[in-house]
């Protein structure tokens, strides 16, 4: 049977989807007692009105505006400039396809949505008919944090995230105040995140989706799965709270936390060195999301299953990034050694064409989809640091020159078509 390049698509996205859903057992056996980031010093809390991505998020002429590149004015000219290079891209786009174009906004949309204050922390105006259990301090001791963390993982599971594991929430990884885009607190409002505990989540993505590198695909695969994983966090803070115990969704668009540290407290994986985490069962190929909640919980040990070492020896994303933005070394951040990109390379390339890039996340050899193959490859990985630069180079023969996925025709903007950067 002969396949149109739409049908051609559909059935790879509908084989991702099997991938994406496959089981994935979480080992014990690379379980340590402290993470692998090493600390240098005392750490400082960042602020989260000094990230890149909030800082482009403003908008000249207002106060927040004035107010911020008045204490720092040595990013104003880079700032500024990147907003013209969105706003012209943005508007090339528009012009190109009008219809296309409002795709991706809107699957970003809805978690946009699930970020607003009175949901994250349960607080709308109705109340629940289930909201009625009443677990007071003396009664909570009733319940043993081992099944409470037990019933909590497993009904995240059911509601479709990939894994979950549960840590101490730190104040290091707090930030200091509030920023757009990544939530509608008030400007600059100080961070109130006073939970014991933090339930760490991580949904999949579709691996074919993600295979389109720098195309449009991609970005919308990446907005649906924040979405996505959303709404899983506004649902458990609910169900949290009406057993009694105080809880607040960590959606995407309202998460004043640092990931990353967080993540590799509670086991969810390692940094790698595009800088995100890297999970042994699927690779950095995954959106996360969270909950804090003072419930009693039984936290999860850090692990340590080999990717300083993989990360050490490959050099694929380094070479694949068009800015050049992944590191070579490790640097000292903020008082931790770590792999650091340069976040600011990295969102001028994302504001040249106005919608994220996953080429790092689409060239990783530790993302593969869950084939037998590929299973293969990760046990060896996992077991035998030895096995680390074979793979490596079997990569480098078998995928570097291999084609991204194209977008499908129903997501082509105007004459636009395929990828044209090379995975190499």
């Amino acid at each position: 049977m002969k396949y149109s390049r739409d049908e051609k698509w559909w059935k790879g996205f509908r084989r991702g989807l099997i991938r994406q859903s496959s089981p994935c057992e979480v080992s014990h056996k690379f379980e340590i007692e402290k993470p692998t980031y090493k600390i240098i010093g005392e750490i400082d809390r960042l602020d989260q009105r000094d990230t890149v991505q909030s800082r482009i998020a403003l908008r000249p002429g207002t106060p927040e505006y004035e107010e911020y590149y008045a204490r720092h004015p040595e990013y104003k000219e880079f700032d500024d400039n990147n907003r013209e290079i969105l706003s012209k891209a943005a508007q090339r786009h528009f012009e190109s396809d009008p219809i296309v174009f409002q795709l991706q906004p809107n699957v970003f949309s809805t978690r946009s949505i699930l970020g607003t204050p009175d949901i994250v922390r349960g607080q709308m105006e109705y109340t629940p008919h289930w909201k009625s259990l009443q677990i007071n301090e003396t009664n909570a001791k009733n319940f043993f944090p081992e099944e409470l963390t037990e019933r909590i993982k497993s009904f995240a599971l059911f509601l479709g995230v990939s894994k979950v594991r549960a840590t101490h929430l730190k104040r290091e990884w707090i930030y200091t105040h509030y920023a757009h885009p990544y939530s509608p607190e008030p400007y600059g409002k100080p961070v109130d995140l006073d939970y014991k505990y933090i339930i760490c989540l991580a949904m999949r993505q579709n691996f074919f989706n993600i295979n389109s590198g720098n195309g449009y695909l991609s970005s919308m695969e990446v907005g649906w799965r924040y979405s996505l994983i959303s709404l899983i966090c506004v649902t458990l803070a609910n169900l949290i709270r009406s057993w009694g115990f105080r809880a607040r969704a960590l959606p995407a668009e309202n998460s004043p936390y640092l990931v990353v540290p967080t993540f590799i407290d509670a086991g969810m994986g390692e940094q790698g060195r595009m800088g995100i985490v890297v999970t042994q069962e699927f690779g950095n190929n995954f959106r996360p999301g969270a909950v804090a909640t003072d419930m009693p919980m039984k936290v999860d040990k850090p692990v340590d299953f080999g990717i300083q070492d993989f990360c050490d020896r490959c050099k694929i994303c380094i070479e694949a990034c068009p800015v050049r933005a992944i590191p070579k070394e490790r640097t000292l951040v903020r008082g931790v050694y770590r792999w650091q990109m340069d976040a600011e390379k990295c969102r001028m390339y994302w504001s040249s064409m106005a919608h994220p890039c996953a080429i790092c996340q689409a060239v990783c050899p530790w993302n593969f989809e869950s084939t037998l193959f590929h299973n293969t490859i990760r046990f060896f990985n996992l077991n035998i640091p030895l096995f680390h630069k074979p793979s490596i180079w079997g990569y480098e023969i078998l995928y570097k020159n291999t084609k991204w996925t194209p977008d499908p025709s129903w997501a082509v903007m105007g004459k636009g078509g395929d990828n044209k950067i090379k995975r190499s």
